[in-house]
């Protein structure tokens, strides 16, 4: 199976769906990175870059850049263009991607431009990260309890933003962790990552496991 994770900045599909791409990476499927941009407002471009390369070659996967200005991608159709051009190129299976609802700008436009960039691609999977908001309905979900420390790893990897948040001190990885519990607990498990199906075909659900 082709999948590409699509994230705004570096660090947002490791949040997101670090897990699960753990887990496809091992399971003779090819993973494709897209980021959009290099994620110049929340750090030095050329460190946050040289983090994605080393979580790319934990994936054995394949890295891709937007080439877009951090806090500056616009809803325009040159976003779509650029993810277009990446689903022709790969054609993919399975597309993930950030939630359309969130209070930084670069996430919503990258998600409204994958949804219509995707209108004929058959596996669509929105992503939560700590900006999104009413994540709903979060009903697929993949036992990530195997592998969390794995996700975790992949997101220490990224030093450079592996700090407090401005929550009640709490750093990135608690807030993963718990999310992570709180969505093991809605299905049932220890520890999950959820997602919101634009589209899911049963036939190549039993693959996200």
């Amino acid at each position: 199976m082709k999948i590409i994770a699509i994230g705004a900045h570096p660090d947002d599909l490791e949040y997101g769906c670090g897990g699960t791409l753990y887990k496809l990476s091992r399971s003779h499927n090819q993973v494709n990175l897209l980021v959009m941009t290099r994620g110049e407002m929340g750090g030095n471009p050329e460190v946050r870059q040289r983090e994605q390369e080393k979580v790319a070659d934990e994936l054995k996967a394949k890295l891709y850049w937007g080439r877009f200005t951090d806090t500056q991608i616009p809803l325009q159709k040159e976003t779509i263009n650029t993810i277009e051009f990446f689903i022709r190129k790969i054609k993919p299976d399975l597309i993930f991607v950030m939630f359309p609802k969130d209070t930084h700008q670069d996430h919503r436009t990258v998600a409204e431009a994958t949804i219509t960039a995707t209108r004929y691609v058959r596996n669509v999977l929105f992503y939560e990260v700590p900006t999104t908001v009413d994540f709903s309905p979060a009903s697929v979900f993949v036992d990530i309890g195997p592998v969390l420390d794995k996700k975790m790893h992949l997101l220490k990897l990224h030093k450079s933003q592996v700090f407090s948040t401005r929550v009640a001190d709490l750093s990135i990885l608690e807030t993963v962790k718990a999310s992570a519990l709180f969505r093991g607990f809605q299905n049932r498990i220890k520890y999950a990552e959820a997602f919101v199906p634009l589209r899911l075909s049963l036939d190549h659900a039993h693959e996200i496991r």
